[in-house]
């Protein structure tokens, strides 16, 4: 199977795709916590046919392997660039949603001349507010012990992922991410879960982001609230905003189409800008 190093663990990827113009950035998927990277299959065939698309799995999920303890989010950030150098990659395009989002925006702040463009999907910038941090490190300590109870997944877990109509109109993906979640390794998920519920606010710094931004967010998403995402759009400097009807947290599980929409055109453009600005300096 396919792993790259870093230092928070070994990151299974698939990849599609390839690049189309030599120094084409690669188009770099993170998925949300408690998914993998199949997380993004509606996503993978459009944008592959824009450039060299890589999904990893993110540390404890899918088949990547279980991170340190404790690693936060700015390290995790390092990883992904450790990885992508350990793939050959310099720069680029990177798209995360939730959990992804959140490590995408350290990643830029981080490794600013290696990120081409940004895209933030149902994200946040912020703390955690201390009520949700109590009761996931709640949730937290019943998951390592007795894995996750149907009734607590179905009454807790599934109406932060998914909005209401998607749950009453298609109640098979709130099921098959209670299947996917099965496999998993429980340290893993707790580990990454204490990774995310004790992160630190960036919004003051984010800001000092450039690169090409959307920031996209489903307006029945109770999990990282529109708010937060108008937060992000209002401090990135040219960030556009989206908002999706109908959609909660997984918007690109939730409207796939509605995603694709808006994710691969701005994928093309963020390209485009690249390939001028390349041949100009050439």
């Amino acid at each position: 199977m396919p792993y790259a190093r870093s230092n928070v663990g070994r990151l299974f990827y698939e990849e599609r795709g390839v690049p189309k113009e030599k120094d084409d950035p690669a188009i770099v998927l993170l998925h949300g916590f408690l998914f993998e990277g199949g997380m993004w299959r509606h996503q993978m065939g459009p944008l592959s046919e824009v450039g060299r698309v890589i999904v990893f799995d993110g540390p404890g999920h899918g088949k990547s392997e279980v991170p340190p303890a404790p690693y936060r989010l700015d390290e995790h950030a390092d990883g992904i660039a450790t990885a992508l150098s350990d793939l050959g990659v310099e720069s680029a395009i990177v798209l995360g949603l939730s959990w992804g989002g959140m490590v995408a925006m350290r990643f830029a702040l981080q490794h600013p001349s290696r990120t081409a463009g940004l895209g933030l999907l149902d994200t946040s910038a912020e703390r955690e507010a201390p009520l949700d941090r109590a009761k996931a490190v709640l949730l937290f300590s019943v998951y390592r012990k007795l894995g996750l109870p149907p009734s607590i997944f179905a009454r807790e877990v599934a109406p932060r992922m998914f909005g209401p109509k998607t749950l009453r109109a298609h109640p098979d993906l709130a099921e098959e991410t209670k299947q996917t979640l099965v496999g998993f390794s429980r340290e893993g998920v707790v580990r990454t879960g204490d990774e995310i519920v004790h992160r630190e606010s960036i919004l003051d710094r984010i800001h000092a982001i450039s690169t090409p931004t959307l920031v996209l967010c489903g307006e029945d998403d109770i999990t990282t609230v529109p708010a937060r995402s108008h937060a992000i759009a209002t401090r990135i400097p040219g960030a556009r905003l989206v908002m999706l009807a109908d959609s909660g947290h997984l918007t690109a599980l939730e409207r796939p189409g509605e995603v694709n929409a808006v994710l691969v055109p701005f994928v093309r453009e963020v390209m485009a800008k690249r390939r001028a600005l390349t041949k100009r300096s050439a």
